[in-house]
């Protein structure tokens, strides 16, 4: 295998590889082998036909094609290999002839990272404080969840629900039927148009009723932003939601051994608590992490880059595809286009690769490792509550690796908050003593 590399450009090089008889021939044999079991050649048994006849009959060519899926990228790894390129990511290659064999493969290099000063980062770590009546907002949302529904002798009011007849149209055409619909009158819900709800206040059984509604100008679908739907609503029942006392026994109804309202409270207010501890240490991570990458300098494989923004838009096509939808019918309906959102993705893409390799690098120049126990520990500490032994799932090399990775990343976020508390530290200490000398002056 004859290898010629171009210069590295922009953290990317190409590798031009010509292959020689030898190097086809294990591949033309594992063609051979795929090939003469599917087929049915005269005179002899189904598999059992020489290579010679076969290579005969479909051609040398036809054969290489059957393996170049698999036949490419392992040359191409060998060839990366043999040249001892530091790559990352996925290859290009682009086949340019079959005889001789001669393909390209651009290669994605792993970027050389410069972190910078990034000891002198200094950030400091609010404090998580509860709003006032965080609590109560939270028993209330259980007194929500736990609430009956009772009829009610009266026209709707906000927060009761409703079953009714919706007609909805636009421009002469219906967009809204539904003949048995119940519905939450709820000013949050913006189903089927905001303002609906509040439309619905007042109606009376068995009372039609019509009104108009207009569309927000900023309606997520482009086609009917802005204009008017037509409504008749025949409301067929009212319900209003009757909500428990707020008492022991409601706490005790609960079900997760509640002993009374008090216990319910202080439980509520350390989970509440433990959720602004949680939400201020990612808040506060994500900007040392920004600290950090400004600080750093790299450079990204444009091939890199690309990869992973294509990668993100199969992801969000997969997603789209789980509800039934297509990707480009979906981006009409939030008034985005696709154009837009290849761009937000490469954008996104840019980011995320950048904070990886960062961090990456963080965690070696401050030599973060994880052992083999630690990845047990973590395991053993997973499930210290599991009446049943370890999964085997558990034990896979592909969950360890996903520990190990979790494991590394966490202790190199704590690395990087000890950095910055460290950094305080001594620009206060040092701060101190410049007061002390001014005032021995």
């Amino acid at each position: 295998m004859k290898i010629a590399q171009d210069d590295v450009v922009e953290r990317q090089t190409t590798l031009h590889i010509e292959l020689d008889n030898e190097d086809v021939e294990p591949y033309i044999d594992r063609a051979y082998k795929r090939v003469v079991q599917r087929v049915n050649i005269p005179g002899f048994r189904k598999g059992k036909a020489p290579r010679s006849i076969v290579e005969q009959m479909f051609g040398r060519e036809s054969l290489i094609n059957d393996v170049l899926d698999t036949m490419l990228p392992e040359l191409t790894s060998k060839a990366i290999n043999d040249q001892e390129l530091d790559a990352v990511g996925l290859p290009s290659i682009e086949l340019e002839e079959l005889d001789p064999l001669q393909f390209s493969a651009t290669v994605p290099l792993q970027p050389e990272v410069d972190l910078g000063n990034y000891q002198g980062i200094r950030i400091k770590k609010e404090v998580a404080n509860l709003d006032e009546g965080a609590v109560d907002q939270r028993i209330e949302q259980l007194r929500l969840s736990v609430a009956s529904w009772e009829p009610a002798e009266r026209s709707v009011e906000m927060g009761d629900m409703v079953s009714a007849q919706i007609e909805g149209q636009i421009d002469g055409k219906t967009t809204f039927d539904e003949k048995d619909a119940v519905y939450l009158v709820n000013e949050e819900i913006a189903r089927p148009f905001p303002g609906f709800s509040e439309k619905l206040v007042g109606l009376s059984v068995d009372e039609p009723a019509e009104f108009d509604l207009d569309i927000p100008e900023d309606f997520p679908d482009p086609n009917i932003a802005g204009k008017t739907s037509t409504f008749k609503v025949t409301i067929s029942d009212v319900k209003s939601r009757i909500l428990p006392e707020l008492d022991d026994e409601f706490a005790k109804s609960i079900g997760d051994g509640y002993e009374d309202l008090d216990d319910l409270k202080s439980q509520i207010s350390e989970s509440l608590q433990s959720e602004a501890d949680i939400e201020i240490t990612r808040t506060y991570r994500d900007s040392l992490i920004e600290a950090l990458v400004e600080t750093a300098t790299l450079e990204i494989p444009p091939l890199l880059l690309k990869n992973e923004s294509e990668r993100m838009i199969q992801e969000q096509e997969r997603m789209v595809g789980q509800a039934n939808m297509v990707l480009d019918d979906y981006l009409q309906s939030i008034g985005k286009s696709r154009e837009e959102l290849e761009e937000e993705s490469a954008t996104e893409a840019e980011t995320r690769l950048t904070r990886s390799f960062v961090l990456s690098k963080l965690a070696e120049t401050e030599q973060i490792e994880v052992t083999d126990s630690d990845v047990e520990e973590k395991i053993k500490e997973m499930f210290a509550n599991a009446e049943q032994e370890f999964p085997e799932s558990s034990q896979s090399e592909e969950m360890k690796n996903y520990l190990r990775s979790n494991l590394r990343m966490e202790r190199t976020m704590e690395r990087l908050e000890n950095i910055a508390s460290a950094t305080n530290e001594a620009q206060k200490e040092e701060s101190d003593e410049k007061e002390g000398e001014a005032d021995a002056s």
